[in-house]
């Protein structure tokens, strides 16, 4: 039988309990720098509602994907006005559960934690949706790319009086626990800022965990073939740049990336 200590308890602990803090508003989602096991970000709160200066502990997960990223660090002010929550994602936490629910047109997060700026804690339960305009990375994804790519070779193959090819090769680290499926990349070879090849690849796999071998094969311009054959024939060395876009398969569409890397042609 509940007697009135039971319920007076009752009550003062329900009025002495910490509301839960709302969702502050989410101005950017940074990204960045990239690297090989992990990748910073950085939510950019607006500063009405954002708790700057707070210093919070909690979990951060994306797509509702379980278990999440264990974060605790300080909402810092910044020059433009709000703050911003940074921290490391490590790769490890993303799994093909995660790539499951990504969708490509918007970001979805949730931090589930508590503040504590002074006793007691104040629980936390933030989520929201970061449209794709939203989501930004604080350095290009080319030069990103580059901790993960490195072009091997690339050297005049076959001519012919209607086609001649050149081949790169490249090794490119997929530090995930998963295969990525690249549906297409499209591609093209510029030699003194002039496009001299252009190319195409189908369908294939960046196995995880591991350095991939891949060949690109590039279609040669005749009409730029002559200076750049000539010049790599008698052993000069030959700067140019392979650039071009990629589009990774996941669940929900396709998401296209761009790539930029520097190379040197030779026979």
């Amino acid at each position: 039988m509940t007697g009135p200590f039971q319920i007076t308890a009752f009550v003062l602990a329900f009025a002495g309990a910490a509301p839960t803090a709302p969702s502050p508003s989410l101005r950017e989602f940074r990204v960045g720098p990239i690297e090989v096991g992990k990748a910073g970000m950085e939510l950019v709160f607006e500063p009405n509602g954002a708790p700057c200066g707070e210093t919070v502990r909690g979990t951060f997960t994306l797509f509702g994907s379980a278990p999440g990223v264990p974060v605790e660090a300080p909402l810092v002010y910044l020059p433009e006005g709000g703050c911003a929550l940074k921290f490391d994602y490590p790769f490890v936490a993303i799994g093909p559960d995660l790539v499951g629910r990504a969708t490509v047109d918007a970001l979805e997060w949730s931090f589930a934690g508590e503040s504590r700026l002074m006793p007691p804690p104040r629980p936390i339960a933030w989520s929201g949706r970061a449209p794709r305009e939203a989501v930004k990375l604080t350095e290009s994804m080319k030069m990103a790319l580059r901790r993960f790519v490195a072009i091997r070779k690339v050297g005049v193959g076959s001519l012919g009086l209607k086609s001649s090819t050149v081949n790169a090769v490249i090794d490119v680290m997929n530090p995930l626990s998963f295969d990525l499926r690249i549906a297409e990349a499209v591609y093209e070879l510029t030699v003194d800022g002039k496009p001299v090849a252009k190319g195409r690849k189908e369908k294939f796999l960046l196995h995880a965990k591991r350095g991939n071998r891949i060949e690109l094969p590039i279609e040669l311009d005749h009409a730029g073939l002559l200076s750049v054959a000539g010049k790599a024939a008698f052993g000069k060395g030959v700067g140019g740049v392979l650039s071009g876009v990629g589009k990774l398969r996941l669940p929900a569409g396709d998401l296209e990336f761009p790539f930029e890397f520097p190379m040197t042609l030779a026979r």
